[in-house]
């Protein structure tokens, strides 16, 4: 009979164990839902692989990121390439993944390609497809330029043209941005006071939308002499453009390259106006306060002249309220 009693006790005690553990199991929390926060803008086309380029965070509590990485090998990134991540989330003490739908997934800077739980639902491993490279730039790897004026840059994958400032002395932008379809330019006529010149170039993708870093030249430094002598020479240049025109307009691309931006411009005879994106304007326009009036068919400022809807526009093409 005692022992009978001691064995019952025994199985009495090991069904209570079994119970707690079970009520313990049953208590662990559910993760309904997951918040995965990713920037990749230091992935750029012609960079070598590095998983430190990507800055991954979470926006949910419960659970932490245990490690990220590349879902495909390779070397460096091209332009054609879709970056794609693997984030290994493990779930907190008492809790465990308990999502199934892709509604359940919040990404940000990335899309959701699938997800897989492992270890009783305690690990979740997350593939994630982040922006595509295609309208990216690589980085310009040098930028030189002589005392002549001379300037050329490597090219950029991706690069559908370049901008360009030059700057003296570290204060002044000479000359405005440019905007070049080629890799080098001749500054020659902008390096025509004593001073130290630095030019800073950076990329544009294919559609505009994105430029890559500015990258800097070389330091020159123009004496006066230099000064003179490049004054000098940049008047005998060629200055004869190309007028070229798409669906949106026509733009007025100058031997060197680049195209007037925000700007009057001198062509022959006759003056123009072109807007922020290069194109040449027409009709009436408002410009620095005045009111100016293109003509509509070849652009041209009118001057000393009456507008074809009546007003009267004086020698520097202004319209005066005088005369109509």
């Amino acid at each position: 009979m005692i022992s009978f009693e001691k064995k019952f006790a025994i199985v009495m005690l090991s069904g209570i164990m079994s119970l707690a553990a079970s009520m313990t199991a049953f208590a662990a929390s559910g993760i309904k839902s997951v918040k995965i926060n990713i920037k990749s803008d230091a992935v750029t086309v012609g960079k070598p692989r590095n998983i430190d380029d990507i800055t991954v965070s979470t926006s949910g509590s419960s659970y932490s990121i245990e490690g990220v990485d590349f879902l495909d090998m390779g070397t460096n990134w091209e332009l054609t390439d879709i970056p794609k991540i693997t984030v290994h989330l493990a779930a907190d003490d008492n809790y465990y993944f308990s999502v199934y739908k892709a509604e359940d997934f919040k990404i940000t800077g990335g899309e959701l390609i699938e997800a897989r739980r492992e270890n009783t639902s305690n690990d979740l491993y997350v593939d994630i497809k982040l922006p595509a490279l295609t309208d990216q730039v690589s980085l310009i790897e040098s930028v030189t330029l002589n005392s002549s004026g001379q300037a050329t840059w490597s090219g950029a994958q991706g690069a559908s043209g370049y901008q360009i400032k030059l700057i003296r002395d570290n204060s002044s932008t000479i000359g405005g941005v440019q905007n070049l379809t080629t890799n080098s330019a001749d500054l020659k006529y902008l390096m025509n006071r004593q001073g130290t010149y630095v030019l800073k170039v950076r990329a544009l993708s294919s559609d505009n939308s994105k430029s890559g870093s500015w990258v800097a030249s070389n330091a020159v430094s123009i004496s006066q002499a230099d000064a003179d002598k490049n004054y000098s020479e940049s008047q005998s240049r060629t200055t004869q453009g190309t007028w070229q025109h798409n669906d949106k307009g026509w733009w007025y691309t100058q031997a060197d390259g680049s195209y007037v931006k925000s700007a009057w411009k001198q062509i022959g005879s006759d003056w123009y106006y072109f807007n922020a994106d290069g194109y040449m304007l027409v009709g009436w326009q408002q410009i620095g306060g005045n009111w100016y009036y293109m003509d509509l068919n070849t652009g041209k400022m009118l001057s000393n002249a009456t507008t074809p809807d009546g007003y009267y526009v004086g020698a520097s093409g202004i319209y005066s309220a005088n005369g109509k």
